[in-house]
Formats: structure tokens, sequence, C-alpha cells
């Protein structure tokens, strides 16, 4: 088999993670890199041997020889680089999130339904729906386990912002170039995860929100952020469902990451994460009426890691023609939620 080639676009630290995935995939070959300078195209060219490097993006895009690209760059380029990829022919891998406006994500969701040719992959599955936790949590729903699910809670508050994890991404501490704060960052996940559990049926009826920012205190004092730090949300759902959704990063406070779902007939608390415990704490009630709880345990042997993961599951879309588990139209479809989270809180300060 010829291995497809592949351009990333974007130098920086999530570059490298899909450098190193496709590697370990070995289906793909990284022909291309695009870096915003000299010094780093360099030096990520020797670092991973690269044959082909530039600082404009659309050399890349010009190459008949490329068949897909992967941009890892910040948010609010992703908008011009997947339509410019997309008029190119390419396949596309695009970094959550994947816009920073409703606007943008109906621009891309408008080039991609011009494409149907082209496989285009979100990242928000990472994390999410390509791990065995979510799909032996979705098993249990779908057994009928819990009964009606009608209730979801979710909360997860951090010290840390995006800037200690990666030094370099001072872009995430703007708006205007990130989308938002936690909720950009981590509710793409969040919400890939959870009404993924219900095959995305619910359709979000109302909403009520805060969101609170001015917290955080940089000991760098050039650092400056207008993003949110701290929120959450109450939203109501055409099924019934109700959803409580607390985000922080940048919060004076530190609380696990963790999910409660709530049934009829059981409920499940649990981290969703890959690195969270793996058990799955699973509460019911007997045929004689007592009351049980028991904990499952998740096994993640065949689990490769989530990036690796994500590559694998894009280029089986790309070469073996499979449908692709967060298309553009479904992760617009959370941006959507998470937009309406943003903006339309009428508590928001900061």
């Amino acid at each position: 088999m010829t291995k497809l080639n592949i351009a990333v676009i974007g130098a920086g630290m999530i570059g490298d993670v899909h450098i190193n995935a496709v590697k370990a995939d070995g289906r793909g070959e990284i022909t291309w890199i695009a870096a915003r300078t000299a010094e780093t195209l360099d030096r990520k060219i020797s670092m991973h041997a690269i044959p082909h490097g530039t600082l404009d993006y659309r050399e890349v895009l010009r190459d008949p020889a490329v068949d897909a690209v992967i941009i890892a760059t910040p948010p609010h380029t992703h908008r011009e680089m997947a339509l410019a990829a997309l008029e190119a022919g390419k396949h596309v891998l695009l970094e959550k999130p994947m816009c920073v406006s409703p606007g943008e994500a109906n621009e891309i969701l408008g080039a991609v339904q011009m494409h149907p040719e082209l496989t285009v992959l979100e990242c928000s599955c990472r994390h999410a729906r390509l791990q065995p936790k979510f799909r032996m949590v979705k098993r249990m729903i779908g057994e009928g386990m819990l009964g009606e699910v009608y209730h979801i809670h979710h909360n997860h508050l951090m010290r840390g912002t995006f800037i200690e994890y990666n030094p370099a991404g001072t872009w995430a501490l703007e708006r205007e170039k990130a989308g938002g704060g936690p909720f950009m960052d981590w509710g793409v996940y969040d919400l890939s995860f959870h009404l993924g559990l219900l095959d995305d049926r619910p359709e979000l009826i109302s909403l009520e929100a805060f969101t609170r920012g001015g917290l955080k205190v940089f000991k760098d004092p050039r650092l400056r952020q207008d993003v949110e730090e701290h929120g959450a949300a109450y939203m109501e759902f055409d099924s019934g469902l109700t959803y409580y959704y607390e985000r922080g990063s940048g919060a004076h406070c530190e609380v696990a990451n963790e999910t409660r779902i709530c049934g009829t007939k059981g409920s499940l608390r649990f981290g969703f994460c890959t690195w969270d415990p793996p058990g799955v704490d699973f509460f019911s009630v007997d045929a004689a009426g007592n009351e049980k709880k028991e904990t499952l345990t998740v096994d993640m042997a065949s689990h490769a890691g989530d990036n690796e993961e994500l590559t694998k599951h894009f280029l089986d879309c790309v070469l073996q023609g499979v449908t692709p588990v967060m298309p553009v139209a479904l992760a617009a479809k959370h941006l959507g939620i998470l937009f309406r989270i943003l903006d339309h809180s009428p508590r928001t300060r900061g």
C-alpha cells in the first residue's frame, strides 16, 4: 500500500503530537510542515526528518502529491486554512475547536458540504468517542441498564490554565484567537462524550449560564487574558434531559473531573478521560428492591493512546471509507451550545 502523503500546518506542541502519531500508525508519511517562523521550521524539519517545509501554508496546498493536511494552528486561523485546503482537494484533520464564531462554523460547514468526496474529521472525538470508557458507558445505556437517562451532571475546576500546559500558547489567553477559555478548550470534549452517549439526539431548548473572568493572577506581568475562567450552565433538552455543566481553568478551586449520569433504573459516576481512574461506579436496585453499588473496571488494554486512536480513525476514514465519528456538522452543533454559554450569559463579568 502506498502511504498517504500528509502535511502538518502548525509546528507547535500539538503539531509534534500529530507527527508522532502518524509515524506510529505507519500508513501515512509527513511530507510537509508549515511553521510561523524560520527558526521553528528548521528545528522541526530536523527533529522529525520532514523533507519539505514552508512559512506559507498555501505552498503545501499547491503540491498535488499532498493527499491530506492536519491543521494544528490556533483556532482563529482554522476557517481560512480549512476552506483553502478543501478548495485544493485535500482531506482535513482539523484541530479543536474548529473555529471561533458561529459564522465561521457555518462557512466551514458549507465548504465541507460542497466537497463530499473529501474526509473532514474534527478532533474533539479525541479523549471522548474513540476510547473504551465511552463505548462501555454507551453500551450500558443502550442495553437499558440505566433506564431513561434524565440528567447529566459534569464538573471540573482547575487552578491552572492553558498557558501552564503549553507556555508557547499565549494565543489561548485571547478570546478573539481562542474563541474562549475552558469552555472552548475542554467543552468540545465534554459535549462530545456526554451527548454522544445519547447518539446526539437531544436538542437544546433552553440554557441559563454564568461565566466569570479576571480571576487568574499570572507571575509574568506581561500575561493578560480576556477569556472566561469559571462558568456553569443549566440546560434543558427536548427529550426531557437536563444537564448541569461546570468548567473552570484559572479558578480559585480544584474539583476533580467527574461525570454523573442519572437514569430511572440506575446511575453512573466516573471521570471520562483516559488518564482518570478506569473504574465506573454503577448505582442500581435489584429485583428484590435492594440498593446496589458496584465499580465496573474499563479494560484499557486495547487503547493505543488518545492521539494514536485519533490518527488511526482519520486514516481509516480516508483509506477505508469509514464514517467520521466527529463530522463538521456535529462539531458545529456542539460549538453552538458553547457559544451560547459564552455569549448569552447575562452575568458574565471579568
